[in-house]
Formats: structure tokens, C-alpha cells, sequence
């Protein structure tokens, strides 16, 4: 898992040495950048929002919703990835799979957030913990779903403990 708040601590060229002979051992890594997204070229999987995605593909701020698939797609191509899973705010998330499969998943609990501080660590964590341990892309997305949801129901940097986030998985919808 790489967490890149744009203070440059991993460079392009250290993910390109270090990203062929992870690949090859078939170790997963996923890349969230805020200002570098660009730079994690051949990672397995991108979470970026959808102000990163706009800053990466040069377009213009606040018209990704009409170019979200094809965006989704470019990053996909450009960045060599397996996926990338594009948090949206109240608009939940979507997840472009490299073999063309696109699942946009509505947000879980509801559109009116308390705060969203830390909304895209619990995605990312989340995702990466299911996808590690097994799970599929989607479901991993499902999971990270639900977990940014729990999150930004909570007033200030929130955790979600295990439990909380399997009582919401086994809820019935």
C-alpha cells in the first residue's frame, strides 16, 4: 500500500525499479497519490478521488462526471493497472476493472456526511485489506464502500473497528 499526500516521499522512478519484480511474484500493490498519480505507473491498483482523477488526465475541474468511464479506462491504459477505484463523494465509488468491467456502486448509508476526514484512508485500507486476503475486486470495493461510509458518518478522523464494519456487511440491504 502506497499513501502518497503529494510531499514527494516515493518517486517515479522508485515505483518503476520496484513495481516489475513485485508484479512477477504476483505481490498487489495499490497507489492513492494526491498530487502524483501519474507516477505509479504499473502498480495493480490507483484509489483516487475524483479531483485527483481531473488533475491527472488534464481535465477540466468538475467535468469528470460526464467523462467518468472513459477516464476510468485511460487510467487503467496509461497507468499499466489492473484497476483503479475512483471514490465520489455522495456519489459513491466506481471501480474500472482492466478487463473492462465497470461497477459503480452507490453510497453506502447516507448522502449527508458529518465529515469526510479520512473517508479515503478507510477506501483505501479497506480495499487493500480484502483484496489481500482473497476477496475480488468488487468485493473489496463493496467493502470499501461500506467502510467510507461508517467513516464519514463520525465527527472528526475516524477509525472503523472490524466489528462495526462486519455488523454493516451482514445488515440485511
Amino acid at each position: 500500500l502506497i499513501s502518497d499526500y503529494g510531499m514527494g516521499n516515493v518517486a517515479a522512478e522508485t515505483v518503476s525499479e520496484i513495481m516489475k519484480p513485485l508484479r512477477d511474484r504476483g505481490v498487489v500493490v495499490v497507489a492513492d497519490s494526491r498530487n502524483a498519480l501519474m507516477n505509479y505507473r504499473g502498480v495493480s491498483v490507483v484509489a483516487p478521488n475524483e479531483e485527483e482523477v481531473e488533475a491527472a488526465l488534464d481535465i477540466p475541474d468538475g467535468a469528470l462526471g460526464n467523462e467518468l468511464d472513459n477516464a476510468g479506462r485511460r487510467l487503467i491504459s496509461e497507468l499499466e493497472c489492473e484497476a483503479a477505484l475512483i471514490t465520489r463523494g455522495s456519489q459513491g465509488m466506481s471501480l474500472f476493472q482492466g478487463n473492462g468491467t465497470i461497477n459503480h456502486l452507490p453510497v453506502y448509508g447516507t448522502d449527508q456526511i458529518a465529515d469526510v476526514t479520512g473517508a479515503g484512508d478507510a477506501v483505501i485500507a479497506a480495499f487493500t485489506t480484502a483484496h489481500v486476503a482473497g476477496a475480488p475486486m468488487f468485493e473489496a470495493a463493496r467493502i470499501a464502500n461500506v467502510a467510507a461510509g461508517l467513516a464519514v458518518m463520525k465527527r472528526g478522523t475516524a477509525t472503523v473497528p472490524a466489528n462495526e464494519l462486519r455488523a454493516a456487511l451482514e445488515a440485511p440491504a
